[in-house]
C-alpha cells in the first residue's frame, strides 16, 4: 500500500470516528430525530462523506447504539472480577440506568424493532451475556434469590430506565428509589413464598435464544 493510500484510509477512519462522536453527542442530547445534515455539520464533514460511511441514517444509528452497548458490556466485564458479586450486579444496573438518563438514543433503541437489527443484535447479546454472568455470580454468593433469571433482572432494569426517563428530571432521587426497590425485591428471604410462574428466557422475548 502506498503512502497516499495509507493517508486516505487514515483520513477515512478519522471522518468515520468524527461522525460517530458527533452523532452520539446529538442523539444523547436530543434523541434520534436529529437530521443527518446537523450531524455532518457537527462532525465537520459534508453529507457525501456521511453517506459514504453510512448508507443511511438508520445505519448510523445502529453503529452508535452498538458501540454504546459494547462499551456497557466492557464495563460489566470488569465487574466480573469484583470482590462483592451482589454489589457488582447492582453497580452494573445503576451504571446502565445512568446511561439511559444521559443517552436517550440508547433507550429509544432498546425496543424489539432495533434489537432485531443485524448490527445491534450481537451487541445486545454481549450485554445480556455479561448480565447473565453477573446474575449467576450474585446468586452463587447468596446475594440475590435463586428463582430469578437474567431476563427477570433485565426486565426490572428496563422498568428503572423508564422511571429514569419519566421522572428523573423532576425528581433525580426517584432513580435511586427504584433501584433500591429492585435490590430489595431480589434479596433472599428465608421461608418466603417462591415466585409464581417460570423464569423467562431471552428466547421468550424473541432474542434468538431458548435456554
Amino acid at each position: 500500500m502506498s503512502v497516499e493510500d495509507r493517508e486516505l484510509r487514515a483520513d477515512a477512519r478519522r471522518n468515520r470516528q468524527r461522525l460517530l462522536e458527533a452523532a452520539q453527542t446529538l442523539f444523547r442530547e436530543r434523541g434520534l430525530e436529529v437530521g443527518v445534515a446537523e450531524i455532518a455539520e457537527a462532525a465537520g464533514v459534508g453529507r457525501g462523506t456521511l453517506f459514504r460511511n453510512f448508507a443511511s441514517k438508520e445505519d448510523l444509528i445502529e453503529a452508535v447504539v452498538a458501540k454504546r452497548m459494547y462499551d456497557a458490556a466492557a464495563y460489566g466485564e470488569q465487574l466480573l472480577h469484583a470482590e462483592d458479586p451482589g454489589e457488582a450486579l447492582f453497580d452494573f444496573m445503576a451504571q446502565m440506568v445512568g446511561r439511559q438518563q444521559l443517552d436517550r438514543a440508547l433507550f429509544e433503541a432498546i425496543d424489539e424493532t432495533w434489537l432485531s437489527k443485524e448490527v445491534i443484535r450481537p451487541a445486545h447479546a454481549a450485554v445480556f451475556g455479561i448480565l447473565e454472568q453477573l446474575t449467576t455470580r450474585a446468586q452463587a454468593a447468596g446475594a440475590i434469590r435463586d428463582d430469578v433469571s437474567a431476563v427477570d433482572v433485565m426486565m426490572m432494569f428496563k422498568g428503572a430506565c423508564l422511571a429514569a426517563t419519566t421522572y428523573g428530571r423532576e425528581e433525580p432521587g426517584a432513580i435511586e428509589r427504584y433501584l433500591d426497590l429492585i435490590r430489595a425485591s431480589f434479596r433472599p428471604v428465608a421461608g418466603g413464598p417462591p415466585l409464581r410462574g417460570r423464569s423467562p428466557t431471552l428466547g421468550d422475548l424473541g432474542g434468538g435464544r431458548s435456554d
